[in-house]
């Protein structure tokens, strides 16, 4: 790297469960070096999917064009690198997860690789130095440590021209320009308070009051409708949003995107509705994607069978609606529900 440029490192930990353990971990003696995977998948949208805390995996740190996050303490564990695999003790002699950073790379989408690349390289350079480690010989490729399965953070370096061997030449001289003697400018920027972040998996009024703006914007919910369910459906209805309107392709509504929704113009009346009626009651006995579309819409496992499971949720969604409560899903229920 040209300069010694010197980054704010912002600490919004996310909570214990599933993606933090909090224990701590055995002492830092080797860094590895990730890519997300998933292009245009920002810092704040990683960290807000592993805040769900409903997987075993995670990282320390994801560095996008605009900030280096840290989600996990550097004392403690992360789950980072399969504990199946044994070349990390091979060559570090101990677990990755036990003795290692895990610094992941955002990449792809609206993100500007060099700034974030730049950010990259300062960072682990740092860690180097805060650690006591040589850059040359302590930090380790993912797909190094596990080639069957992985591929960074190769795969995000190449696309923009970047051999691991150049990506170890800046980490190198990034770290000598410390030279052992800089005070490395670490501020922790305080996170965002009181910050919309609504993503995959969340289910309530605020997922339907954004599955609504996507409908009057025009965007394509056909399959389920504003369902109170965050989706596949939906996820995919965000992300092409954000893309034609120039926004971070994260698939995440954060203030902006929904910034830009609430403004974004509304669909023509005359379109068809995003659920229509199929024209017939749905009850107990029928099956089908309109059983499945009614399952989600309150709350029922969707299997596609209307059974009596589904006929008392029916039921019970009526009840609150101030609906005719019968347990049939006839034109009045469907359109409200849709």
């Amino acid at each position: 790297m040209a300069e010694n440029l010197k980054y704010a490192i912002t600490r919004d930990y996310i909570s214990k469960g599933k993606s933090r353990p909090q224990e701590k971990n055995n002492g830092i003696t080797f860094i590895v070096a990730h890519d997300t995977g998933n292009a245009g998948s920002t810092a704040y949208a990683n960290r807000a999917y592993f805040a769900k805390n409903v997987v075993s995996a995670s990282a320390h740190t994801f560095i996008d064009d605009d900030v280096i996050l840290e989600i996990i303490p550097l004392d403690e564990k992360a789950w980072h690198v399969r504990y199946v695999v044994n070349t990390d003790n091979v060559l570090f002699n101990g677990d990755a997860n036990d003795h290692a950073i895990g610094v992941e790379l955002c990449w792809g989408g609206s993100i500007t690789f060099r700034e974030a690349y730049s950010r990259y390289v300062w960072y682990i350079a740092y860690l180097c130095d805060k650690f006591k480690l040589d850059p040359e010989s302590d930090v380790v490729a993912h797909s190094t440590l596990d080639p069957t399965r992985r591929t960074d953070p190769q795969n995000a370096l190449n696309r923009y021209g970047v051999t691991w061997a150049e990506f170890i030449r800046d980490v190198t001289a990034s770290y000598h320009l410390l030279d052992g003697s800089d005070v490395i400018d670490v501020i922790p920027t305080p996170p965002p308070k009181n910050v919309l972040l609504i993503s995959y998996g969340d289910r309530g009024d605020e997922v339907k009051r954004i599955q609504n703006y996507l409908i009057n914007a025009g965007m394509n919910l056909q399959e389920y409708g504003a369902d109170g369910i965050f989706g596949r459906e939906t996820e995919l209805a965000v992300k092409k949003f954000q893309r034609l309107y120039g926004l971070s392709e994260d698939g995440i509504v954060g203030p902006i995107t929904l910034a830009a929704l609430k403004k974004a113009p509304k669909r023509p009346s005359s379109q068809a509705p995003v659920r229509p009626y199929p024209g017939h009651y749905v009850m107990i006995g029928d099956r089908g994607k309109d059983v499945e579309a009614i399952q989600r819409a309150v709350n029922v496992k969707p299997d596609g069978i209307f059974g009596p499971i589904t006929r008392d949720a029916v039921r019970s969604y009526q009840s609150r609606k101030g609906l005719l409560v019968d347990g049939i899903v006839g034109p009045k229920t469907w359109n409200v529900m849709f």
